[in-house]
């Protein structure tokens, strides 16, 4: 769970700080792209009901950055 103090206060800016020195695209895919490079050296070492943990979570964050990139490039996709 140490992705957890990683993404959450990121995520939070993200959607809250509209003026700050990061744009919120950048501030969602470091979070997500730190976690998805941490989680795999974590589920070296995990077993059992932890190392399932891991992967959904792992699998969760892949596949939530996924869909994310996804609708920026549909929606851009609209507006040209």
């Amino acid at each position: 769970m140490i992705v957890l103090p990683i993404l959450g206060p990121q995520l939070y800016l993200a959607v809250t700080d509209r003026d700050g020195e990061h744009a919120p695209r950048t501030r969602i895919r470091t979070p997500a792209l730190v976690s998805l490079s941490l989680l795999p050296s974590f589920l070296a070492v995990a077993d059992g009901t932890d190392r399932t943990i891991l992967g959904l979570l792992a699998g969760g964050v892949a596949l939530g950055y996924l869909c994310y990139e996804g609708g920026l490039g549909y929606r851009r996709a609209r507006e040209a």
